[in-house]
């Protein structure tokens, strides 16, 4: 098992996706720098709040600022609030690269080499599951950590041991989302060969859950459909954790989207890669 996640990573490696991916990540980073900036008091990019707020915002971050009801003294959770922001575009970047590597030994056929060698079907699935997830866990956790300290710095703020185990806390709970995302496109990815068809499937899917609930949130638990489907939404986790609504029990539910990611979508997804025939 230990070879086959070597020979995976090795794939990643010398793989264009091993850049790219970073480069995606940046790219977040630029956005959340671009919508930082502010002149005169009033945003260059977004602007928002009246006058008298945006003037008390001149020279910090700017879009993400406006978290905060005291520019001049932050706290933690308004820091977090502005870092935690970001993951509404995380599942972009996680959904490219599962299908992008994930589908690369299908498409191309290379699949067919390591099981004429003896090498299981489930082998397999769990390497590049265990590369993909350990990979896009780097990069997100390097992106996190630089929003925290360019927000930090930005405004002045110096984190102490409680803060940053408290943002800590909130990334371990993202990943968890991220986590049982990863496993979902995997799911769909054994299904369907074709990235165009995977892509749009899961842009839609994911798009859809976070605008149903944006339309039924006052009354989400009333319905009893349209509940699950969005459950099944990252979004709807990245966006809560975003405003940091915890207290409504979203730790209990992002416990429960990643056990159903363990519990249900691996076991399911390891049983037809087992049965699964290449071409």
């Amino acid at each position: 098992m230990f070879n086959q996640i070597k020979a995976e990573y090795l794939k990643l490696r010398f793989s264009r996706l091993f850049k790219a991916i970073p480069l995606l990540f940046c790219a977040g980073l630029v956005l959340y720098m671009v919508f930082s900036i502010s002149k005169g008091g009033t945003q260059i990019f977004v602007s928002e709040g009246d006058e008298e707020t945006n003037t008390s915002l001149q020279g910090i971050i700017g879009f993400f600022a406006f978290t905060f009801n005291n520019a001049e003294t932050p706290d933690i959770k308004e820091i977090i609030q502005s870092c935690m922001s970001c993951n509404v575009f995380l599942w972009i970047i996680i959904l490219i690269f599962t299908i992008q590597f994930f589908t690369y030994d299908y498409l191309s056929g290379t699949i067919k080499l390591p099981v004429a060698y003896g090498i299981s079907r489930i082998k397999l699935y769990l390497a590049k599951m265990v590369i993909t997830t350990l990979y896009s866990a780097v990069c997100y956790f390097l992106f996190s950590v630089t929003t925290f300290c360019l927000t930090c710095f930005s405004t002045g703020f110096i984190p102490g041991r409680n803060d940053i185990r408290q943002y800590s806390g909130y990334i371990a709970l993202s990943f968890l989302v991220m986590f049982s995302y990863i496993l979902l496109c995997m799911l769909v990815c054994i299904f369907v060969k074709n990235t165009a068809v995977i892509a749009t499937t899961m842009c839609i899917f994911t798009l859809g859950g976070a605008i149903i609930y944006t339309g039924i949130w006052q009354n989400f638990h009333s319905h009893i459909i349209l509940k699950y489907l969005v459950w099944l939404d990252p979004l709807y986790y990245w966006m809560n954790l975003g405003t940091l609504r915890l207290e409504y029990g979203l730790v209990q539910e992002i416990a429960a989207y990643s056990a159903f990611g363990i519990f249900i979508l691996l076991p399911v997804s390891l049983l037809f890669a087992r049965n699964q025939e290449f071409r």
